[in-house]
């Protein structure tokens, strides 16, 4: 995977030679949304986001960010607040500003002093976490038929 620092895209490499475009997105301060999110590259949330979360790539919750709902992803970063569940296939990071209520299930934790967590965590083996993964964010019905008009 390379990083296009310009233009703040990812471009994943495929064995084929082809590129896909990787998309950043970010709900900034003092801006909300509610709904289910779908991103294949990085989510930073720093305002207020309502619903379900489902991405292939990488959720940051900045310091500022809330998060009432469920988030499924490839890597969280936590430095905000989050009511609702965490599954992540490789790894959930808890800065010391990070607070989640709720259930956390991932291949691994990494918890910073300060940090608060109130809830379940386990830790699932890949076959395990791949299978949720799979379930809500790869098999999750698409909406894109409904924009061919």
């Amino acid at each position: 995977m390379a990083e296009v620092s310009n233009q703040n895209i990812l471009v994943d490499e495929k064995s084929s030679g082809q590129t896909d475009l990787l998309s950043n997105s970010v709900i900034g301060i003092k801006n909300s949304f509610s709904g289910e999110f779908r991103a294949d590259g990085l989510l930073r949330i720093d305002g207020d986001f309502k619903g379900t979360i489902r991405s292939s790539g990488t959720v940051l919750v900045g310091e500022k960010g809330r998060i009432i709902g469920d988030i499924y992803a490839r890597y969280a970063r936590i430095g905000g607040k989050v009511k609702g569940s965490v599954y992540c296939t490789e790894k959930v990071d808890i800065l010391s500003t990070g607070k989640i209520i709720g259930n956390l299930w991932t291949r691994k934790i990494k918890a910073e002093e300060g940090m608060v967590f109130t809830g379940e965590a386990k830790i699932l083996d890949k076959k395990e976490i791949d299978e949720i993964f799979h379930q809500n964010v790869i098999n999750a019905p698409s909406i894109s038929k409904e924009f061919e008009f």
